[in-house]
């Protein structure tokens, strides 16, 4: 008699092939961890689909078989997987088409499992890009994943986040059904329009963590290409000088692009050779492109009007001229002494960031002697997104030391059910800070999210646990 195993291994392997499925534990175990610190989970199958009807047709079988599915892009989440053991992986990354540019609507429609590096590679080729054109870690990161976490990043300040260019989604829910959202519901209608046919329905699978559908294909906006950039850097000796000239430049939407570095990071930057930051406490730095010389010159002399009434001495813009003409060419996965790192990324207001400033140093004091004996290091760049400041405070650690680590994991919490509590509104969300938000949720609120979940998951098999759901 076959067991389970086998028969969920030939049942997988009768969809894909034999090729992508695999229970080797070798392979499992390089499909156990994130990029984060937190233990391994380990799956009991791997599969590789490359079309939307195979992720359905998987789905079917984990529903078969009473099975959870974790759903895999690119493995450059930061916040942990879903709890528990066992069942199916899919990693998606096989599915990385661009299925159409459609220079009409002014969309392109691409498989979620493309790392934005390669989807802002093959736009370029005609002449355009999304306006957000990705997270930070982006080179390995995918379009999927960028949705289910509403990720920002690189545009975010004059374009918002992955949620603001997205036009329409093919899900496959976790029954195995399949649906189109936008315009693109509509069989007669082009997929140019994410409203009007209806409840915003794409709303509902974006920062969803997985958990209410496995996104196969996205619509995004397109532009064209800027012809024209150039570049700002700004040093500051007072924080929140440096926050009202971030505020007021943002106020215009001039950069595409705003980045606030603290002392630690103007000091690493500074032995860089990037002139000027060295021994300097803030330092803001701007990217502004538009479709001609004379309009980026006219909107970078409106910036340095704002920056110098608010002290700032401008520098010359090595950080942001080499920062964003190669965003995925040099983001790091140690930090500068080789260390691990850990970070969380979340939204507040503008000029609220010198109180939650305030509020981590609270925190870290209470640890400052074990961080000074475990070598853990605490250093904060922040961008912004739109009408928010998004800062990445993050903690390094020598990963061979076991007991640093777990520090970390410690110290990261802490901080995270702080900025929880002063407001913040956390998108990297996973296991760690997804079951912390969720503990915010109010009943009826939370009431709401589980009866979506109970009704389109009725076996609770898609990425269970995430968001305690």
């Amino acid at each position: 008699m076959m067991s389970t195993s086998s028969a969920l291994v030939e049942a997988l392997s009768n969809i894909v092939g034999s090729r992508f499925v695999s229970d080797d534990i070798n392979v499992r175990l390089a499909y156990s961890r994130d990029a984060s610190p937190e233990p391994p989970r380990i799956c009991d199958v791997v599969v590789r689909p490359t079309s939307t009807e195979e992720v359905a047709e998987i789905i079917k079988v984990a529903n078969r078989f009473k099975t959870p599915v974790i759903i895999r892009g690119g493995g450059a989440n930061l916040v942990g997987l879903p709890p528990g053991s066992g069942g199916i992986t899919i990693d998606m990354t096989r599915m990385s088409k661009i299925i159409e540019i459609d220079e009409t609507s002014m969309t392109v429609t691409a498989q979620t499992g493309i790392n934005w590096s390669m989807l802002t590679y093959e736009l370029k080729k005609k002449g355009y890009r999304t306006p957000f054109y990705g997270p930070f870690s982006g080179g390995a990161a995918t379009l999927g994943g960028g949705i289910s976490n509403a990720s920002a990043g690189l545009g975010s300040a004059k374009y918002g986040t992955v949620a603001d260019i997205l036009v329409g989604l093919e899900v496959v829910l976790p029954t195995g059904d399949i649906i189109r959202t936008g315009s693109g519901a509509n069989p007669y209608a082009r997929k140019f329009t994410r409203w009007g046919f209806g409840p915003d329905m794409t709303g509902l699978f974006v920062g969803d963590q997985g958990v209410f559908g496995v996104k196969t294909e996205a619509t995004l906006k397109i532009m064209p290409w800027p012809d024209a950039q150039t570049f700002g850097s700004y040093t500051f000796q007072d924080l929140e000088k440096a926050c009202k000239a971030i505020y007021e430049v943002q106020l215009r939407h001039i950069p595409i692009n705003i980045i606030l570095l603290e002392p630690d990071f103007n000091k690493l930057f500074g032995k860089a050779g990037f002139r000027g930051l060295a021994d300097v406490p803030f330092s803001v730095h701007l990217h502004i492109e538009g479709y001609s010389k004379e309009e980026v010159e006219k909107q970078k002399a409106i910036a340095d009007e704002i920056m110098k009434k608010y002290d700032g001495q401008e520098v010359p813009p090595d950080f942001p001229s080499w920062n964003f003409t190669r965003p995925w060419e040099w983001q790091p996965r140690t930090g500068p002494l080789g260390q691990a790192w850990i970070t969380a990324c979340y939204k507040m207001p503008i000029l609220d960031y010198p109180a939650h400033r305030e509020m981590w140093y609270r925190v870290l004091d209470k640890y400052k002697e074990i961080m000074k004996e475990k070598k853990i290091d605490f250093y904060v760049a922040s961008l912004v997104v739109e009408n928010a400041l998004d800062p990445m405070n993050v903690l390094y650690w020598f990963d061979e030391d076991e007991e640093a680590r777990e520090w970390v994991r410690r110290i990261w919490r802490d901080l995270i059910e702080n900025e929880i509590r002063y407001g913040a509104i956390h998108y990297w969300l996973g296991k760690v800070i997804g079951e912390r938000v969720a503990r915010t949720y109010n009943g009826v609120y939370f009431d709401f999210l589980r009866t979506i979940k109970r009704t389109l998951d009725p076996n609770n098999i898609l990425n269970p646990g995430l968001l305690l759901l």
